[in-house]
């Protein structure tokens, strides 16, 4: 709150303000030897009233401000200092908090050594968390909240009418936050190691049925009195199911010992090639086709590739490659598509671009390297595992439009682990709950002194409408 003195010191600042309004005013009639126009007299003359309140009211404050010099009364020291030992007992001690900055995904990592040196044991991993962890809060609090009882898989997957939740329940709310603390931190190391983690497509949620128009009406000039064009439009409509990838990753348990800490980043990066390989290897192979509430097809399955000769590109000649990176292009030309594109490639595609030259030994397309880059200004990206899906003698080349594609992900990976399950060690098994199979070989992990992680995530995929994708089939990976 002001004291009048204050108030008098802004009144004053604010008088010169104006002043020096009314002076320039003045002093533009004079500079062109004239007398003020009416807008400028009316400015002043404004000016000099509000100028005059103030002077007034800086007479009247100034009077106050005098008086309350005289009635001022001096502050009790004793008083003062009893209040300041008073709130210097009241106030709680300085509390220092340790935060533990930790690379992508390792707090993930450890949670899953925590579950796996206690065999599952929700309780007991909760006190392996405290004695190993201590300063890895999220790690500690979800295996604390599951140790009480907590079902955090059912918690990210409600279904059912619930009361609201808060970061304060102590089993509802509360261990999701901390949960989806390290579980987002792991989605962002797999990201940018991701083909759909580093892609710009469209979200969507998941078990809703989205409309779309797959061709547009066209309207025409109408003469007077005669008759109007007919058109129609074409829809269509797509159903986003829940659909998940789930791996399974063995590993030693010597592994996954907490007695070094290297081991950390070899768990994390084993659950992280886990679900990498099969999202990677699935989006674009033309060979997988959707099967119902399992699966979705890959993204160039139907779609043939545009007609280039494999032997007609040659990076010795960068114009062969311009021109076939052309044709790919051209279906879009008479389409509405191509808002955001990019190309999708294998990393041995993109270092021949990266060292393609021109005659003059310049670099024929500067902006690609062997992780990627951009091409013509064009994002590219690039994944080893695109290379089994080129299916003559090379690899796929593929021009996408992002903004064509649908991809529901709910953003974690739930993850479970086990020391005496007996695994199929096969990366295609046969074994069913539901229907009977022919026996095949198992591997028990408690005999072979091993873990099996098992990690599942949501996703689906689909595209938009047709003319989405454009690919050549059997890009050369030598010169």
């Amino acid at each position: 709150m002001k004291t009048f003195a204050e108030q008098v010191v802004d009144l004053k600042s604010t008088r010169e303000v104006k002043a020096d309004a009314m002076k320039a005013v003045a002093q533009k009639s004079i500079d062109e030897g004239r007398s003020m126009n009416t807008a400028e007299a009316e400015e002043f003359d404004t000016l000099e009233g509000e100028i005059k309140r103030i002077d007034a009211d800086v007479a009247r404050l100034s009077r106050v401000a005098e008086m309350d010099k005289l009635t001022a009364k001096a502050v009790d020291a004793s008083d003062k200092s009893e209040q300041l030992t008073k709130g210097a007992l009241d106030r709680q001690p300085l509390q220092l908090k340790t935060v533990e900055k930790l690379e992508p995904g390792i707090a993930f990592a450890r949670y899953a050594m925590c579950l796996t040196k206690a065999k599952g044991n929700h309780a007991l991993a909760f006190q392996m968390a405290e004695r190993h962890y201590p300063h890895t809060e999220a790690v500690v609090k979800t295996l604390k909240a599951q140790s009480e009882g907590a079902n955090l898989r059912e918690m990210m997957q409600i279904k059912a009418t619930v009361a609201a939740g808060t970061s304060i329940d102590s089993t509802w709310a509360g261990p999701l936050v901390y949960a989806q603390t390290f579980m987002g931190d792991f989605i962002s190391y797999l990201r940018p190691r991701t083909l759909i983690g580093q892609a710009q497509f469209r979200p969507v949620p998941f078990n809703v049925r989205i409309g779309g128009q797959t061709s547009g009406g066209t309207a025409g000039w109408v003469g007077q009195g005669k008759a109007k064009p007919v058109t129609k439009f074409d829809f269509n409509a797509t159903t986003v199911p829940f659909t998940k990838v789930a791996a399974i990753s063995v590993i030693t348990q010597e592994l996954a010992r907490f007695s070094d800490p290297s081991a950390e980043a070899l768990v994390r990066d084993s659950l992280a090639d886990c679900v990498i390989a099969r999202v990677d290897t699935d989006l674009f192979d033309p060979d997988v086709a959707a099967v119902a509430n399992v699966s979705p097809a890959g993204l160039l399955n139907g779609v043939s590739p545009v007609a280039v000769a494999g032997n007609s590109i040659d990076y010795v000649d960068p114009n062969t490659v311009r021109c076939a990176i052309a044709a790919l292009w051209a279906p879009w030309d008479s389409t509405n598509i191509g808002a955001r594109p990019a190309y999708y490639t294998t990393p041995a595609v993109a270092r021949m671009l990266a060292l393609s030259r021109e005659p003059l030994g310049n670099a024929a397309f500067p902006g690609v390297t062997m992780t990627g880059g951009t091409l013509d200004g064009v994002p590219l990206r690039v994944s080893q595992y695109l290379a089994n899906n080129g299916g003559s003698g090379g690899a796929p080349f593929i021009l996408v439009d992002e903004a064509e594609i649908y991809l529901a992900d709910d953003g974690s990976v739930t993850l479970d682990a086990s020391d005496v399950a007996s695994i199929q060690m096969d990366d295609a098994p046969t074994n069913s709950s539901s229907t009977t199979v022919a026996a095949t070989s198992l591997v028990s992990m408690w005999q072979t002194n091993s873990v099996a992680f098992r990690a599942e995530r949501f996703i689906w995929w689909g595209a938009r409408r047709s003319g989405a994708l454009q690919w050549i089939d059997g890009f050369p990976t030598t010169c």
